[in-house]
């Protein structure tokens, strides 16, 4: 016997039913996850009454048929308004440069003077040739002319015209023609290859040749691209006013210029349209997938520029000579096994409570962060910031958190508001990034990332709290959250090395630890995936044993269970449970 329930359910579930293909291809994400939802609702009537749906069916048997009143009308029209923004998303994202220029006008003229010229120069070295010269001896160098001794051109032949060396290295480097961005440059590039394929000499006139005889095949891709007739003037234009680059060198810079200008263009554009999209309404994971993707797109137009191995040799020696990058912990007793090295990936593992967060708060304020006034990013997946921003002051101000728990600020009493507002000024001077929405994938924090380093210049740190909460960025839902982690994992190594700083992760550890008689972690305790301490520089493990132990001293034990660039050990520092404060320990009070 069907319930009213039953009966609201399968409705709605056949009206969800009836628009989920148009949501299936508009946005993929959003689909999936209304869809495991609804699958989950429906596994439970159909538990409790397995023909639930069929009776539904046998009752309501148009119910697949969508009733014709005005809220259903809206709703379609919402719908379809929807789809059409997302439609409209996906051709944005494929634009061009010459699109964006052209059509969309996202540029001034101003903007792209200075890319222009780069552009004619680039075009005018694809038509240079060379040749092997002769002197006749036997002819005179100089000869007399009216305004006293010339030297005589007639001494000297040429043989052997071919292409200028300067040419291999536009067409070596250049792989995508839309850095030309304008509809007639596009097409002379076009033009040229052609002949460079055929292996035929490319010079001014076979160029304008080529260009003539591939007009139409270029006019419909190229709606803007310069008149046969007119194209002749446009190329003598180029040969006259522009700067040759007589140097494959000379060639390589000003197209690594090119293309840098190039990547940093289109990633206006698609932050630009990122921002347009957020505002209306379209979902922050489906933009984020697409963005992240043309931003990789973007960086793989960048040739590496790979250095021989001397330069290198000489590169190690120097940094030898130069005082060292890597950032104290402020902690001497870790300092000894490891300091935080630029583009190495650190875990920091422990039970939950033993600290983890606290040692993460700490290492928000070293000294040399604040000394170099460096930026320093903080994700949090589980604390909101307020909470972290008060835990933070009651560190720095040796304030008991448990004295301002539920308590507003005018409820404090003198002493206590005075010491908690010091606490606040100390900390405006640090120069870090709270960060604690919009961060369910790593696809997420690695834009936020590359955004604050584009800006910025560069990171100092990047601190994420914590692994487990973070979620990939594969979209098959049949992916095991081992192969989910594991990808995770080196996508955080990866950043490291692309923001060039030191990135901290915290993650969970195994239950399996509290069996034991030992209660100290090991690397074989990290959770849900074995390639984190293959990707990791270095494991930092905690434990306290005043945690299972209350009579036991408080201190924390940071145990280094890997370490790629030092030594193994641990280190004990002291720990206020009532403040979250972690110092040194006062080894002069120490009971050994």
């Amino acid at each position: 016997m069907l319930t009213d329930y039953e009966i609201a359910h399968w409705g709605a579930w056949k009206e969800w039913e009836s628009y989920a293909s148009q949501l299936r291809m508009a946005d993929p994400a959003r689909f999936n996850n209304e869809y495991a939802v609804w699958c989950k609702k429906n596994d439970e009537i159909e538990k409790n009454n397995p023909t639930s749906y069929n009776e539904f069916m046998e009752r309501f048997p148009g119910a697949s048929i969508r009733p014709n009143h005005q809220e259903d009308k809206h709703q379609q029209a919402e719908r379809e308004k929807y789809v059409a923004v997302i439609t409209k998303a996906e051709d944005q994202f494929k634009y061009t440069l010459r699109k964006i220029c052209n059509s969309y006008g996202f540029f001034t003229k101003e903007d792209l003077y200075i890319p222009f010229i780069r552009a004619a120069k680039l075009i005018k070295t694809m038509w240079m040739i060379s040749s092997e010269t002769s002197i006749d001896e036997s002819l005179p160098e100089f000869v007399s002319g009216d305004n006293g001794l010339l030297y005589n051109l007639d001494r000297v032949s040429f043989s052997k015209v071919k292409d200028h060396p300067c040419k291999a290295a536009v067409f070596r480097l250049i792989k995508n023609e839309d850095i030309f961005f304008n509809d007639t440059f596009i097409a002379i590039y076009r033009a040229s290859k052609t002949l460079n394929d055929a292996g035929k000499m490319i010079d001014l006139c076979n160029v304008h040749d080529q260009y003539r005889r591939q007009f139409q095949d270029f006019k419909n891709e190229l709606p803007e691209m310069s008149d046969p007739d007119y194209i002749g003037t446009i190329l003598t234009t180029i040969e006259s006013e522009y700067q040759t680059l007589v140097t494959p060198w000379h060639v390589e810079q000003c197209i690594m210029e090119h293309l840098h200008w190039y990547v940093t263009a289109k990633t206006s554009f698609y932050d630009d349209l990122k921002s347009t999209l957020l505002r209306q309404g379209v979902s922050k994971e489906w933009i984020d997938q697409r963005y992240q993707a043309k931003i990789q797109e973007l960086k793989a137009c960048i040739p590496v520029k790979l250095e021989s191995f001397s330069d290198q040799v000489e590169s190690a020696i120097f940094s030898l000579e130069t005082k060292s990058d890597a950032l104290s912990t402020d902690l001497t007793d870790l300092d000894y096994m490891l300091k935080l090295r630029r583009g190495c990936l650190y875990y920091i593992g422990g039970r939950p409570g033993m600290g983890k967060t606290a040692l993460s708060l700490h290492l928000l304020q070293l000294s040399q962060l604040r000394e170099n006034k460096k930026k320093t990013l903080f994700f949090s997946l589980e604390m909101s910031k307020e909470q972290l921003i008060h835990r933070l002051v009651c560190s720095v101000g040796e304030i008991n958190a448990s004295a301002i728990k539920d308590k507003r600020l005018s409820e404090f009493d003198h002493d206590l508001r005075l010491a908690y507002q010091k606490a606040s000024n100390e900390i405006k001077s640090l120069n870090i990034h709270l960060v604690d929405t919009g961060i369910e994938t790593i696809a997420s924090v690695q834009t936020i990332c590359e955004q604050v380093k584009d800006k910025d210049g560069e990171v100092g740190l990047i601190i994420i709290d914590y692994l487990q909460l973070l979620k990939g960025t594969s979209k098959n839902r049949n992916q095991m959250r081992e192969q989910e982690v594991s990808e995770i994992s080196r996508a955080l190594k990866l950043l490291a090395k692309a923001c060039d700083c030191p990135v901290i992760c915290l993650t969970q550890l195994n239950r399996q630890v509290e069996g034991r008689l030992d209660k100290r972690p090991g690397l074989s305790d990290l959770r849900e995936s074995g390639s984190l301490e293959q990707d990791a520089d270095a494991v930092l493990m905690l434990y306290r044993a005043d945690y299972y132990d209350k009579d036991a001293p408080s201190d924390l034990e940071i145990i280094v269970s890997k370490n790629r660039h030092g030594s193994l050990g641990t280190a004990i520092v002291d720990f206020n449970r009532e403040t979250q404060k972690i110092s040194n320990i006062n080894r002069n009070s120490y009971k050994w």
